[in-house]
């Protein structure tokens, strides 16, 4: 494999692309659909094995270190197999991304 130009624009939109779904999913998200869901794996993980499938769902959940690295596996095929449609998705989640990370980096908090 050869890394030409066009790989290092599809890899950096792509690790944009993960950044902002990662923590939107991190977010309330749409309706507070994202809070219910976490709340749900919490109830689910709270009384069983504390490394199960449960319990490893409502951690990844509420990490969104953990769940980019989970989400990069699905963007992974629009980096070395790129089509019309997977170069769409990318610059319009990276261009999300991008906003997120200037508003995160410019907040006062």
């Amino acid at each position: 494999m050869t890394i030409d130009t066009a790989f290092i624009v599809r890899f950096l939109l792509a690790a944009m692309a993960v950044y902002r779904v990662a923590w939107f999913a991190k977010e309330d998200g749409p309706f507070g659909v994202f809070d219910r869901i976490r709340l749900w794996l919490g109830k689910r993980a709270g009384d069983r094995n504390p490394y199960g499938l449960a319990w490893t769902l409502a951690e990844i959940a509420n990490c969104p270190h953990c769940a980019g690295v989970w989400l990069a596996m699905f963007f992974v095929p629009a980096v070395f197999y790129p089509s019309i449609y997977s170069d769409v998705m990318l610059v319009f989640l990276a261009l999300a991304g991008v906003q997120s990370f200037l508003t995160r980096a410019t907040s006062e908090e």
